[in-house]
């Protein structure tokens, strides 16, 4: 199904946003006060261009917002994405309107700001969603990816086979029959650039990354299975003061894990000293290899590169896998970067970018995604399905329902629990699915559940 969508805001995630929609077939219409920007955007993809205020109703009405089905405010101004929802939800009767928000008070408080508006608003944070998913990947040792899903009761994650693998060789269909009762599935592969759905013939490849779908007390074994043990490394070491390591702090702390950050500004490493007693704050640039070794990094510490500097990132991701660092994560946005990251064999890249996108695609997809999040460069996603009684997932045998090709579906979570189903199992109306979706599939599968 076709949408029209008004974007209003240029920067990084509305760039990404533009696209991504447009690349899936959708009307999208661009609104974008900076002019250099706008020409940026018009130059390089296949959408209608505004350049204007997104706050005012003459520019929004010569956006064609009245006939629009999804507003997404991603300017970097909370109060002026507010003002453009409002005005959408107030003088143009959209139905759903998707608002980047920074500031906790707006984003904890955004159905409580919408409750007069028409339609539906939803709040958004990019950094959050980074934050959630670099915190994830803090409870899963050796991985590179993960992503908590259907209300953390499945873990989506990411594994690269190295030559030690013992899985390397082995097909899919063997590894079932010989874990048949572990709640476990390998969902999907990404191999020299590419991803596939896995078929019982499969085997795995060093070099792969094997993504698993598991049930959450699982996720041991799959760690196990790849050859690793299942211990956390014991102290976080964060690089950078910005919403995003503060969130991830906070996820350390939480979890009982030794943790230091690393701030290149006095006065930001005071205050955060002061609000996180707990953790040990050091100042200095997170590219200085004495500070990296005055953090105390080794072989039992997991560095986060979080900084708003993403050049930074990787330089200091270089120097800490050089002093030993267990695992390395870094914060990345642009598409070159990530590229550049892999490439160095750096262990795990998170981009705020694709998160956006992962928490728009849901509002895009159709009434029945709860979730989505995207695996690497965008060629999977993995989609929460609610299955009601319209639901063609519904009443059948999985090796029945006839989904279309590139599509598995990985988890099911019931009143009774949670499981990895099989081709005989069925789904029963009033339940929660797993969809792994390669992106070439996505909106035929889309399509598909409406039927």
């Amino acid at each position: 199904m076709t949408l029209r969508v008004v974007i209003v805001g240029a920067g990084v995630v509305g760039r990404t946003c533009a696209l991504r929609l447009s690349r899936d077939g959708h009307d999208v219409v661009v609104v974008e006060r900076d002019p250099q920007k706008a020409r940026e955007i018009l130059d390089k993809l296949d959408v209608q261009v505004i350049t204007g205020n997104g706050c005012s109703l003459s520019v929004l009405r010569e956006a064609g917002l009245g006939r629009a089905d999804l507003l997404l405010a991603v300017t970097d101004s909370d109060e002026m994405n507010l003002i453009a929802a409002l005005l959408a939800g107030t003088a143009f009767d959209v139905r759903t309107k998707v608002v980047r928000l920074r500031a906790d008070e707006y984003l904890d408080n955004v159905a409580e700001l919408a409750r007069s508006w028409r339609g539906k608003t939803y709040g958004f944070s990019p950094d959050r969603v980074a934050a959630a998913r670099i915190g994830a990947m803090l409870d899963v040792p050796h991985a590179v990816d993960v992503a908590e899903m259907l209300d953390g009761s499945v873990i989506v994650a990411g594994f690269r086979v190295g030559p030690e693998c013992p899985l390397v060789g082995r097909s899919m269909a063997s590894l079932r029959k010989q874990y048949r009762d572990a709640q476990v599935l390998v969902a999907a592969i990404y191999r020299k650039g590419k991803a596939l759905i896995p078929g019982g013939s499969t085997a795995l490849e060093v070099g792969d990354v094997a993504y698993f779908s598991a049930v959450k007390k699982e996720i041991g074994q799959v760690v196990r299975l790849m050859g690793h043990r299942f211990d956390r490394e014991p102290r976080v070491v964060i690089g950078g003061g910005g919403h995003i390591a503060r969130n991830v702090a906070r996820y350390a702390l939480e979890r009982g894990l030794r943790t230091t950050l690393i701030l290149s500004r006095r006065d930001e490493a005071e205050e955060l000293a002061v609000a996180m007693p707990e953790a040990t704050v050091l100042c200095g640039p997170v590219t200085d290899e004495d500070l990296l070794a005055e953090a105390g990094i080794d072989s039992h510490t997991t560095f986060v590169a979080a900084t708003r500097n993403h050049e930074n990132n990787l330089l200091s991701s270089v120097l800490a896998r050089r002093a030993g660092a267990s695992r390395v994560i870094t914060l990345v946005d642009n598409p070159t970067y990530i590229l550049v990251a892999e490439q160095m064999g750096l262990d795990a890249v998170v981009s705020p970018r694709l998160g956006a996108v992962s928490a728009i695609l849901r509002f895009v997809r159709g009434a029945h995604y709860e979730e989505v999040a995207s695996l690497p460069h965008e060629l999977i996603e993995v989609a929460a399905i609610d299955v009601d009684e319209s639901s063609p997932l519904a009443g059948k045998p999985l090796g029945e329902v006839g989904l279309p090709p590139g599509v598995l579906i990985t988890a099911v979570r019931t009143p009774a629990g949670v499981s990895i189903p099989g081709g005989r199992d069925t789904i029963p109306p009033g339940s929660h699915a797993l969809a792994f979706v390669l992106a070439e599939a996505a909106e035929r599968f889309a399509e598909w559940l409406e039927r």
